[in-house]
């Protein structure tokens, strides 16, 4: 049974790829997928109630039980028009880019760059961090992307020559390392996301008040080589993205490794949950982030 919904998994990424990116008007696509959101949410009870958990715990006591269900629809609905911007990147390129794409403060990355050790481009699962990468990659920014694996072998393969396709380098996560350090060493971007502890090796912090299990890697990353983390966030506005950097977090190490990597990790973790709260339907967690109590 696993293997054949790992096949339906594939044919579902191969067709959106094919339908979306060469047969059908965009417009169509967004209404589509829109419709698929919708059966999503309501068949998909496992993912439903870890979204609603999680908004559960950001928003507390603000917001009633009814509203946090229809924010978690409407992150569906999101998620959905994102997944067509995606499959649609092979149309995107170094001439049209400024069309798709308003850049930010882009100077924050810059100077970071201009220290010469590398920049840990820190986002979460928040907006469009794919076409994030994409966006530095065509802009000449040299950028190594740790991805996650898909289920299914065949749409990783979609996803890593998608965005091979494009510039950037892909590092499967669980092989990530060595290349991560080589990529800073060159001072190169290294591209992660800090609010999901994939692998169970993280390290446990407050997270919205709460403690959470979040990955290690990225300050772990920028104390071992030096190199700033720039939090990096992607969103649609309108018709067009917009990209956008924060200030430069610089790691501060005092020689106690674990202590350091934990006060990176909070320090960093304050910018996403300022704009987790901001954009509150486009965090695309779909995994529930803390244990029920």
């Amino acid at each position: 049974m696993g293997y054949l919904l790992a096949l339906v998994r594939y044919f579902l990424y191969y067709m959106g790829r094919i339908i979306f990116c060469r047969l059908l008007p965009k417009e169509l696509s967004y209404r589509i997928t829109r419709l698929m959101a919708d059966a999503h949410y309501f068949l998909a009870r496992p993912t439903r109630r870890a979204l609603i958990s999680n908004l559960r715990v950001v928003w507390g006591k603000e917001k009633g039980e009814r509203e946090i269900r229809r924010m978690a629809h409407r992150t569906f609905r999101r998620f959905s028009g994102y997944a067509v911007d995606f499959f649609y990147s092979p149309q995107i390129n170094r001439d049209n880019i400024d069309d798709w794409v308003e850049i930010k403060d882009l100077h924050y990355m810059d100077k970071a760059l201009s220290r010469g050790k590398g920049v840990v481009a820190l986002s979460a699962h928040l907006g469009s961090w794919d076409l994030g990468a994409i966006t530095l990659a065509l802009k000449d920014y040299p950028i190594s992307a740790v991805t996650l694996r898909h289920g299914e072998r065949r749409a990783t393969d979609i996803f890593r020559k998608q965005r091979e396709a494009k510039g950037v380098k892909v590092i499967p996560l669980g092989a990530a390392v060595r290349r991560c350090f080589q990529a800073l060493k060159d001072n190169e971007l290294v591209a992660m996301l800090g609010d999901w502890d994939v692998e169970g090796r993280g390290m446990r912090v407050d997270f919205f008040g709460r403690e959470a299990v979040v990955p290690r890697g990225p300050a772990t990353l920028a104390l071992e080589m030096g190199a700033a983390i720039v939090p990096t966030f992607m969103f649609k506005k309108g018709n067009r993205y917009e990209l956008t950097f924060k200030k430069p977090i610089l790691p501060k190490p005092t020689g106690v490794k674990e202590k350091d990597i934990l006060n990176l990790t909070k320090e960093y973790l304050k910018v996403i949950e300022k704009y987790i709260r901001n954009h509150p339907e486009e965090w695309f967690l779909y995994h529930q982030m803390w244990p029920s109590p």
